[in-house]
């Protein structure tokens, strides 16, 4: 479990990519499962429990249908299982040291107050796209700029669509 932990803490750090952990479905799916939760626990934050559940298989389920596609297109579908993987542990990873800016944002009142935490929480969407980048950059063997450039892609379609579905 430690050595799973330092992967996906690798991954963060662009150290490793997603051939460093190991092809298991299980795995894919404990990640998946653990995305979802910490899904929920964000959606919470401005949503009822009923919407904070839909969107949090919505934002799982985009990450899924995002991997399948690119995959496909670059002829790569037998690099599903560990991508997905490296992506929902990356982004369990990261949305968990999130989550101490986000309590911090909600917990204080006035704009001056959460000027702090609102540029943390930039600092870990930015940190994420990186990632993101790093991953499918391994993954579909494409250039780190054109990498980039669909993990910032992804990222503003996710957010986008999810505020549309999902206003507060």
């Amino acid at each position: 479990m430690l050595y799973l932990l330092k992967v996906f803490l690798d991954i963060c750090l662009l150290r490793a990519g997603p051939q460093d952990l190991p092809a298991s479905h299980f795995l894919m799916w404990l990640a998946l499962a653990l995305h979802a939760l910490l899904g929920v626990v964000f959606a919470l934050f401005t949503l009822p429990l009923g919407q904070a559940l839909l969107a949090a298989a919505t934002g799982t389920a985009l990450l899924l249908l995002a991997i399948q596609i690119a995959l496909t297109i670059t002829y790569k579908p037998e690099r599903r299982i560990q991508t997905v993987t490296a992506l929902a542990g990356s982004e369990l990873l990261l949305g968990l040291l999130a989550l101490l800016p986000t309590v911090w944002f909600y917990s204080v009142d006035g704009a001056q107050a959460r000027l702090l935490p609102s540029l943390l929480s930039l600092l870990f969407i930015v940190w994420g796209v990186v990632v993101t980048g790093h991953i499918l950059r391994h993954a579909l063997a494409i250039s780190q700029a054109f990498a980039l450039m669909l993990a910032l892609a992804y990222t503003l379609f996710s957010y986008s669509l999810m505020g549309t579905l999902f206003p507060y």
